[in-house]
């Protein structure tokens, strides 16, 4: 079996307009985004869980599947997957945007 050597990083494959693509791929990237639940549990304890991944886009639409993959979702913006996945009685969700820090982006629902 033959391997083929990839292009990607080959000067002579990558185009004239390589290094303005690259600029533009890394501004226009969608923002990735966690939604987490909390949810009683019994005798005053909580549990947690991620439920949720999401891409949030430069003009505030979000894609978001469920961490089982069962729901894939296109949302107005990553606040409606913390309504969506904030709704059963006594459960909490927000955001968190992995790498901004502790705690940011919380969002109870």
């Amino acid at each position: 079996m033959e391997t083929v050597a990839s292009q990607a990083n080959d000067p002579e494959h990558t185009g004239t307009l390589h290094p303005e693509l690259v600029d533009m791929a890394n501004e226009l990237a969608p923002r990735l985004f966690a939604v987490a639940q909390q949810y009683p549990v019994g005798g005053g304890e909580m549990d947690g869980h991620i439920a949720a991944w999401g891409l949030a886009y430069e003009d505030g639409r979000a894609q978001v599947i469920s961490a089982s993959g069962r729901a894939h979702l296109s949302l107005n913006s990553p606040q409606s997957a913390v309504r969506w996945f904030g709704g059963p009685v006594g459960t909490q969700a927000w955001l968190i945007w992995p790498g901004a820090g502790s705690g940011s982006g919380r969002r109870s629902a």
